[in-house]
């Protein structure tokens, strides 16, 4: 699992790039947990490098949901592939997150008021 983060002026991008697993969990959840704490609120999820998503994995990213509408944020993925996009589905979770297939559709989403 690879991690990167940017920021713009209205987003804070983190990148996931390999597998989100039971290995691989912590990782992200303490990345997004140190943006969280540093006062970002408007997040996107670049999923486009993501080969797999687990159980453990789809936790992680609710966690990331449920904490962001605490503090009245914003959050969506993009760039899911055809195997990531059947667990969200299968899962229900493509019901929690906002799903789009494009950076600056997230983006836009995300920046809205």
């Amino acid at each position: 699992m690879n991690i990167s983060i940017s920021k713009d002026a209205a987003t804070l991008t983190l990148a996931l790039s390999g597998r989100l697993d039971g290995t691989t969990v912590q990782a992200v959840e303490e990345a997004f947990l140190k943006e969280l704490a540093d006062g970002a609120t408007r997040f996107v999820f670049d999923l486009e490098r993501l080969e797999y998503v687990s159980s453990a994995g789809l936790r992680v990213m609710l966690l990331a949901a449920k904490k962001t509408r605490a503090i009245g944020g914003k959050l969506a993925l993009f760039g899911l592939n055809d195997n990531v996009k059947d667990v969200f589905e299968i899962s229900g979770f493509h019901k929690i997150f906002a799903l789009f297939a494009t950076r600056s559709e997230a983006a836009s989403f995300v920046a809205a008021p």
